[in-house]
């Protein structure tokens, strides 16, 4: 299992929040609680083939895992973003498992941390 700093960087998130930790804490939270939700949408919609939706799901995703200075979970978002915006929808479903096997993994580090957890 990848360690907490090899997936994301704490301490770049932290100083990209003006350095509140107590602010990283509820950002974190508030992710961990409403990764589900992003995750169903994303998935929703690859489902319905609605690349409007899918462009919009990944941009949220996206900005949320930059957030956390999460690179690979954000370059995964970019691309299912441009590849919705292009229209093509050749390779969204493998791109939308793979963006929310990273959300999940994102999830799973900031809970384990307990998203205060030391740096």
């Amino acid at each position: 299992m990848l360690s907490v700093n090899a997936l994301y960087h704490r301490a770049e998130a932290i100083e990209r929040l003006g350095g509140d930790e107590a602010l990283y804490v509820s950002v974190a939270s508030l992710f961990i609680e409403s990764s589900a939700g992003y995750c169903a949408a994303l998935e929703a919609a690859v489902r319905a083939a609605d690349m409007a939706a899918l462009r919009r799901e990944a941009h949220t995703v996206k900005s949320m895992l930059a957030t956390f200075s999460y690179e690979a979970g954000r370059l995964l978002a970019l691309r299912l973003e441009e590849l919705a915006a292009s229209g093509n929808f050749d390779g969204a479903q493998a791109l939308t498992d793979e963006l929310v096997a990273a959300v999940k993994r994102l999830v799973a580090a900031l809970a384990t941390e307990g998203a205060s957890g030391a740096t």
